[in-house]
């Protein structure tokens, strides 16, 4: 499951490019690949949850905090990867206002979240099971509705949530083909939704704004103010 998961991710983020990576949720099995590339890189973990030490033999980049007030300067990332975060988090709004504070303008979040039409959001023996799963459609309003512009999106874990080792051994070829299948109809079928968003900034309206059913009054108006009347004797 963790190796089909972490093949979406490197589809979407293949390497770290030197950028400041923030983690939050249980996003350690999957950072890796970043190790050495992203530049710091942290793990946050919610204080609900606990914190463990990673990575092992290395300094340790994990912390414990509140999802609603991450210890972290503005604008202070470049990229925010969610994973068991969005659907575990209480206070969900405060996340995502959180998430775009510490970005930079232009920076990047990539939420890892359980599908809600998928069997792994209705299995218990699932970690994605637990919590609140999400639609592609919910997603976007979630993002959108707090300044963020919607870039990438994709699907991942298309094999049910069986314990047949067997049939595992198939995963890997089930992924890549569900996976094109999708990207060719513009579905999202799989057991977790992946979807990146990119933290924008709207510049402020200099210029007043008049309103349209006084647009052409106005127009009459400055033209009566600049006709020139000819000298008189």
């Amino acid at each position: 499951m963790r190796a089909l998961i972490a093949a979406a991710l490197a589809r979407l983020w293949p390497a770290g490019n030197g950028d400041v990576l923030l983690a939050l949720g249980y996003a350690t099995p999957y950072l890796a690949p970043y190790l050495g590339q992203a530049s710091p890189l942290a793990a946050c973990m919610p204080a609900q949850q606990g914190a463990v030490y990673f990575p092992q033999g290395a300094d340790n980049i994990s912390l414990l905090a509140h999802d609603s007030e991450l210890p972290f300067a503005e604008s202070s990332a470049n990229r925010v990867l969610l994973v068991h975060s969005v659907e575990n988090s209480e206070q969900l709004s405060w996340m995502i206002q959180e998430i775009w504070r510490v970005l930079t303008p232009g920076g990047r979040v990539l939420a890892v979240v359980p599908n809600r039409f998928s069997l792994w959001s209705r299995s218990s023996a699932s970690p994605f099971g637990y919590g609140r799963p999400f639609s592609m459609a919910q997603l976007r309003d979630l993002l959108t509705g707090h300044q963020f512009s919607l870039t990438r999106s994709g699907t991942a874990l298309f094999m049910p949530p069986i314990r047949l080792r067997w049939l595992w051994k198939a995963a890997p070829k089930l992924e890549k083909f569900c996976v094109a299948l999708c990207d060719a109809l513009g579905c999202h079928l799989g057991g977790v939704l992946l979807i990146e968003a990119e933290k924008q900034l709207y510049s402020p309206i200099r210029q007043p704004v008049v309103e349209g059913r006084h647009y052409r009054a106005a127009m009459a108006a400055r033209a009566a103010m600049s006709i020139e009347f000819p000298p008189t004797a």
